[in-house]
């Protein structure tokens, strides 16, 4: 009987040393990979959380402020912490009222919005670090308070203007010829992050409505 001729298959006990060598560098690569993941991920975290809350505030009430600003016509009173502002006059479909005068038609003045700090009453004549919007409707005699726009607002901390020295005030406005208001808004809020106590200031220029 014929047989097939015997072959003894050779077995391996371990692993090469290059093939060692290969798993130790595909398992480094992956390593750094995965490092360079988790800390991109928690820098990111890290950069949010240390902006909130006070990036959030400084932010939000300057673009609050901002937004009334731009849809006003008129100053009527201002100082470094307060500024009042007069609106248009809206009929009931919230489209503005014109008025015939010397020069064409204008602008009908309507109520008056007032922003400045107060506590947390929003009483006009209290001191405290709250920003405020309150409003006098037209033929009333009191500005009522509407809505708090943010807590901790702190103008001492906000930048130092060049030409004075001193902090920039919370509302400056440069009137010009041609009855385009430019208002500037230096707004600068404070919050504890990680128990600490942050800052921010956020700032913006906007021009009043013009016929």
């Amino acid at each position: 009987m014929y047989r097939l001729p015997y072959s003894r298959m050779s077995r391996r006990s371990g692993v090469t040393l290059p093939e060692l060598m290969v798993a130790v560098a595909v398992l480094g690569i992956l390593s750094y990979g995965i490092s360079m993941i988790y800390f991109s991920v928690l820098n990111i975290y890290n950069r949010q959380i240390w902006k909130l809350p006070p990036y959030d505030a400084a932010t939000g009430a300057v673009q609050r402020v901002s937004r009334d600003l731009r849809e006003a016509m008129l100053i009527e009173s201002h100082g470094e912490t307060f500024m009042v502002v007069v609106m248009p006059l809206k009929d009931a479909n919230h489209d503005n009222v014109l008025t015939l005068g010397p020069y064409g038609y204008e602008l009908t003045r309507g109520e008056r919005v007032a922003f400045y700090l107060s506590d947390e009453s929003g009483a006009t004549d209290a001191a405290g670090n709250c920003l405020w919007k309150a409003v006098r409707a037209v033929g009333a005699e009191h500005f009522s308070p509407k809505v708090k726009i943010a807590d901790d607002i702190r103008p001492e901390l906000n930048p130092t203007d060049p030409e004075t020295g001193q902090p920039y005030p919370m509302f400056r406005y440069h009137p010009d010829d041609v009855r385009l208001w430019g208002v500037e808004t230096w707004i600068t809020s404070t919050g504890t992050v990680h128990g600490q106590t942050k800052s921010q200031t956020a700032h913006s220029e906007s021009y009043l409505r013009n016929l």
